[in-house]
């Protein structure tokens, strides 16, 4: 095993730094909670949503390179991360109106960038096309936009229980020993093929938890599925965007999300699609790649003054 540098612990401890944030689900009698630091004066604050069975801590290695003028709030949703365990999925509808709800607690009176990775960013992009006014912009990082006729296969898989992503999710190892062992178990493996070591540490950090004598995947692989059994129909959102867009995806991600990220681009004036080295978590194989393209754009789009 790697063991983790003294520096790539450092990041790892510094997200936990941030300032933490809960907000409660009256409803469902669930918190969801994240981090968050403020903006420097004239600078938009980034909203984070994170991809499935991940949370706002893995992505630290890349977050952590943004311009640190740029103010941040990562959310963690049901289920992930810090927020409270869950083994339902509670739909994209109520998941959609939490974020909501909780956003409009503890948005920053600063302009507000929408910004998520995989489910994530298909979550954002619905954000921002229902509440148009409520941000300057959205970067969505590998998005999954599934092409019509994949999104039917989707669901009906889904209800024939033969999703594969679905399956491979419940078939996931969900505990080891210790943290040591989990990460010797994933290194290397699967979606973690080529992440850096800072990247990994993140995921065991953050993404995983103590369990009594053992530790845990902090997102229960059943939830994992029932989210990939759910993929967000968002081909009459994107014509309702009303930002500008910026669509990073990963040279060698899914099959589909190139000419996904062509098609978006037709349908959507305002959005720029731009392909990064990788596969579909592109921002944990090169983290500065990743920060160094979102800060580019956000200049260029003027949310970050020129020095």
């Amino acid at each position: 095993m790697n063991a983790p540098s003294g520096s790539t612990l450092e990041s790892v401890g510094s997200y936990l730094q941030l300032s933490a944030w809960e907000w409660r689900d009256s409803l469902r009698y669930v918190s969801v909670r994240g981090r968050r630091r403020a903006a420097q004066t004239g600078f938009p604050t980034l909203h984070w949503l994170s991809g499935n069975g991940f949370c706002g801590g893995v992505y630290w290695p890349m977050l952590s390179r943004l311009d640190p003028r740029l103010g941040l709030i990562t959310h963690d949703l049901a289920g992930h991360g810090e927020s409270d365990r869950a083994r339902q999925f509670d739909g994209v509808s109520r998941t959609v109106h939490r974020i909501r709800s909780a956003l409009r607690e503890r948005a920053p009176s600063a302009p507000l960038v929408a910004i998520g990775h995989s489910f994530g960013a298909a979550l954002s992009l619905r954000l921002v096309a229902q509440m148009p006014a409520a941000f300057s912009a959205l970067i969505l990082l590998d998005p999954i936009i599934l092409p019509h006729r994949y999104w039917l296969g989707s669901k009906l898989a889904a209800a024939l229980h033969r999703n594969p992503m679905a399956k491979a999710a419940r078939r996931r190892r969900e505990a080891w020993p210790d943290a040591a062992a989990a990460r010797d178990g994933l290194e290397g493996r699967g979606i973690y093929k080529g992440w850096t070591d800072e990247a990994l540490d993140a995921f065991i950090a953050h993404a995983t938890c103590e369990d009594g004598d053992r530790r845990r995947l902090c997102c229960d692989p059943e939830l994992e599925a029932q989210i990939f059994e759910n993929p967000l129909y968002l081909w009459s959102d994107i014509p309702r965007l009303q930002v500008p867009t910026l669509f990073l995806y990963g040279e060698q991600s899914y099959f589909f999300m190139a000419p996904s990220a062509r098609r978006a681009a037709r349908l959507q004036p305002r959005l720029q699609a731009q392909a990064l080295p990788g596969g579909h978590c592109f921002m944990q194989e090169d983290p500065d790649t990743s920060a160094g393209s979102i800060d580019d754009w956000l200049t260029h789009i003027g949310l970050i003054p020129s020095r």
